[in-house]
């Protein structure tokens, strides 16, 4: 079976459905914003204007003769600028806060949700983690994706006003100027299009290097990793391939600034061709009489800010697409569709429930990675009773991590049925049927916080201390966490602590366990938790998981055996097929794949006399 093909890019929303999305955050957020922001976009007009009647009124003023009501008049204009940009700064400094307020309480609030509850599928693939870097960046600052929207939106606003303001001033005086000052825009807008198309074309190209950088970084601080670094002499190693990542950025943005010469080069060349005119014209009627001094310097003024306000609309307009377009970026991740979490539970027997253990059915399962043409799974049919205790061996790439994945509910299969107690994972709801699974995964490491946090999984309110301390026991940990100085409030790593502490190898696979003994779900499975293990002490750790496994529904997965002989049926998996099925005594009497795999592994795990 071939996987399924990908949908096309979904299209993004037009620039301006996403104004509409973020202003509509932000006045939820902020409702003083309906009066905050209209003073501001008057306060902003009024400067500029001011700014260009003072020189007018003063030239006036003095070939006029009257010193005293220049005087006036510049003092009044003086103090009517400075009291309107006190205001609009301070107005200015409140919108800002808001703007990225709402970035981060909200946008990011909403990205942070996503991120930790979205299905599984919807971060691991290659494809999916680009979709998350991109969106990630989208919110990493005030001049990315929805804080820009809203910057570039508040400005628009201003320089719309401004140059149907302005504008008419210019008309009157030449329809020509006007003409020049609108063609420049409109080449402006066609160079900065083609900026930004080519901008959006390498934005994930961008988006890897940041993801790499951000690898090497994180690796380059991490403990664990340091010891391999050292030892290994691989420091020159990494500071090459940093250097790498670097010079891969530059040249990159170099192209990208490329693009963006071109509109500021057309911009030059305009701007000296409407001077020319715009002086002409105003010098002539100077010269004939039809304008006076003062007036000619009122125009200039207009005109200088009339093609500021039409070059910045084309600056701001295409800020706010590439913005906008990143904004895309975000809402493609926040979209991306979930499988039904919270379905109600109905009655016991019918449902997983923490009073009865599972029964699992696969019926003509097939999945396929995404992007991958070949099938992972294929038809893949198997039943596990209720209280029952499987094992799942194989060889590496066999399909056992794959069916982990589909038992656990972190991925939806292609086709086929995946049945636990008669009915779909979807219809209890995800959330409902992962409550009752514990799982230790292979690669799976404490977290950075206490050692009660990381049993429990919630806060120190939200613990049962108690349920702790009998879990440690079990686990074979209580006196470990007991001879340390805080004992269960000891930090795991020294992250969040000076006085956290590292685990073995060990005594981390004993923390793994006393968490899946807390929750203490009705369906275990063990995903080749031990891999890191010699095959001593990893058989006698699975005795440890088969006492926990008592009473439940429980897989064990692991491409060595020492899990299997307490099995009480073993399937043995190739190519994502099931091609030996029974008991221990069953597959060594058959003599086949199993067989062969026992007595070869079968040498290391008998002790030395």
């Amino acid at each position: 079976m071939k996987s399924k093909k990908t949908s096309d890019k979904p299209k993004g929303n037009c620039v301006f459905k996403n104004i509409g999305i973020v202003l509509a955050a932000w006045f939820k957020r902020y409702p003083s914003a309906f009066v905050l922001l209209p003073v501001y976009l008057i306060l902003r007009i009024s400067i500029p204007f001011v700014t260009t009647l003072i020189p007018s009124l003063a030239i006036r003023s003095i070939t006029a003769g009257d010193v005293r009501n220049f005087v006036i008049l510049i003092v009044v204009a003086v103090l009517a600028f400075w009291i309107l940009n006190g205001a609009s700064n301070i107005t200015g400094t409140f919108v800002q806060c808001q703007r990225t307020y709402t970035r981060l309480a909200y946008f990011m609030g909403q990205f942070t949700h996503k991120t930790v509850y979205t299905d599984y599928e919807n971060i691991e693939p290659q494809k999916k983690q680009k979709l998350l870097g991109k969106a990630a960046n989208s919110i990493g600052g005030n001049n990315q994706g929805p804080e820009k929207v809203m910057i570039e939106a508040t400005e628009l606003a201003v320089i719309l006003f401004g140059i149907v303001t302005y504008g008419t001033a210019v008309l009157i005086l030449d329809w020509r100027i006007l003409l020049v000052t609108f063609a420049m825009f409109i080449e402006d807008v066609l160079l900065r299009t083609y900026a930004i198309k080519y901008s959006d074309a390498h934005r994930e190209e961008g988006s890897e290097i940041w993801r790499k950088k951000n690898y090497i970084k994180q690796k380059s601080f991490n403990v664990s990793a340091g010891k391999d670094i050292r030892i290994y002499q691989l420091g020159e190693w990494f500071n090459s391939l940093f250097v790498e990542i670097i010079k891969h950025r530059a040249q990159l943005e170099k192209k990208l600034q490329l693009r963006w010469f071109f509109p500021t080069l057309s911009g030059m060349f305009f701007n000296f061709a409407r001077n020319i005119l715009a002086y002409a014209i105003l010098i002539k009627k100077v010269l004939d009489g039809s304008m006076d001094v003062a007036t000619f310097t009122l125009y200039l003024g207009l005109l200088e800010g009339f093609t500021n306000w039409i070059y910045t609309l084309s600056q701001r307009f295409n800020d706010l697409r590439k913005a906008s377009h990143e904004f895309n970026d975000l809402h493609e991740f926040l979209n991306l569709p979930e499988r039904n979490r919270g379905a109600e539970v109905v009655s016991t027997g019918s449902t997983t429930t923490r009073e009865s253990s599972p029964e699992i059915v696969f019926r003509d399962v097939c999945f396929a990675y995404p992007d991958v043409e070949k099938a992972t799974i294929n038809n893949l049919s198997f039943e596990i009773k209720a209280g029952e205790k499987i094992a799942l061996v194989g060889n590496n790439g066999a399909g056992k991590t794959t069916i982990v994945k589909l038992l656990t509910g972190l991925y939806h299969q292609s086709s086929g049925d995946i049945l636990v107690n008669g009915k779909s994972i979807d219809e209890f709801g995800l959330d409902n049927y992962q409550d009752n699974v514990s799982v230790l995964f292979q690669d799976t490491n404490p977290m950075a916080f206490t050692v009660m946090e990381n049993i429990s999984g919630a806060e120190e309110a939200d613990t049962d201390k108690d349920k702790v301390w009998e879990s440690l026991k079990k686990a074979g940990l209580k006196e470990k966490i007991d001879s340390l100085e805080e004992k269960e409030k000891t930090y795991i790593t020294q992250n969040f602590s000076e006085k956290g502490i590292l685990l073995s190898g060990g005594e981390t696979q004993k923390l793994l366990l006393a968490k899946a003994i807390y929750k203490n779900g009705n369906f275990l499975i063990l995903d080749e938790p031990t891999s890191a293990l010699d095959p001593i002490a990893e058989s006698k750790v699975y005795e440890e998981y088969n006492n926990l496994a008592a009473g439940k529904t429980a897989v064990f997965i692991s491409h060595r055996l020492a899990s299997t002989k307490f099995c009480d049926r073993i399937m043995f998996l190739e190519n994502g097929h099931i091609v030996e099925c029974g008991t221990h005594e069953e597959l060594m009497a058959k003599g086949g794949k199993y067989k062969e795999m026992f007595d070869i592994q079968s040498q290391y795990y008998r002790e030395e006399e």
